[in-house]
């Protein structure tokens, strides 16, 4: 199941890269996968979701 966050889609293997998610609410969310580098997370809700093989690399 996807849907949609501050406009960017959120589903597995997601290309979220350098997207702006601060204060998102990802309570549950299937982020497998995702490249998810660079993002910012400040703030997000992310109870319960499953970040399995997510890039959570830091840029700076």
């Amino acid at each position: 199941m996807s849907s949609t966050v501050n406009g960017y889609q959120i589903e597995p293997g997601a290309n979220l890269y350098n997207a702006d998610l601060s204060g998102a609410d990802l309570t549950n969310a299937d982020l497998t996968n995702s490249d998810l580098s660079g993002a910012n997370l400040s703030g997000a809700d992310l109870t319960n979701a499953d970040l399995d093989g997510a890039d959570l690399t830091v840029l700076t």
